[in-house]
C-alpha cells in the first residue's frame, strides 16, 4: 500500500472513532492518565464462565483510539457507571488502536 491509501484508512477510522467517542480516563496502577477521545463498543451480550463452584457473567467491549493511545493491558477505565479493565491490544496499530476491555465490576 501507498502512503496516500494509509493516510485514507486513517481519515476513515478516525471518522467512525469520532463519530461516538467519548471521553476516556485509563487508570495504571494509581496513576490516573489524561482524558484520552476513544469509542466504546460492545460485543454481543457477554459470555458466562460456569463452573461447579462458581458463575461469572462478563461484558466485552472493544475500545476504538487513535494509533497512539497511551493504553496497556491491565489499564481500567469507567464507562456508563461500569469498570472496565483492558485485556487485550492489537499488535497491528498503523491505523488506529483496538483494544478489548473486560466488565470488572
Amino acid at each position: 500500500m501507498n502512503a496516500a491509501d494509509w493516510l485514507r484508512m486513517k481519515e476513515e477510522m478516525a471518522a467512525v472513532r469520532t463519530d461516538r467517542s467519548v471521553p476516556v480516563y485509563f487508570r495504571r496502577g494509581d496513576v490516573i492518565l489524561d482524558e484520552q477521545e476513544c469509542r466504546i463498543e460492545a460485543v454481543g451480550r457477554g459470555w458466562r464462565l460456569q463452573s461447579d463452584a462458581a458463575r461469572e457473567a462478563r461484558t466485552v467491549v472493544i475500545v476504538f483510539g487513535a494509533s497512539d493511545l497511551d493504553v496497556m493491558v491491565d489499564d481500567r477505565f469507567t464507562e456508563a457507571e461500569v469498570l472496565y479493565r483492558i485485556v487485550f491490544i492489537s499488535v497491528n496499530r498503523d491505523v488506529d488502536t483496538q483494544a478489548e476491555a473486560v466488565a470488572v465490576e
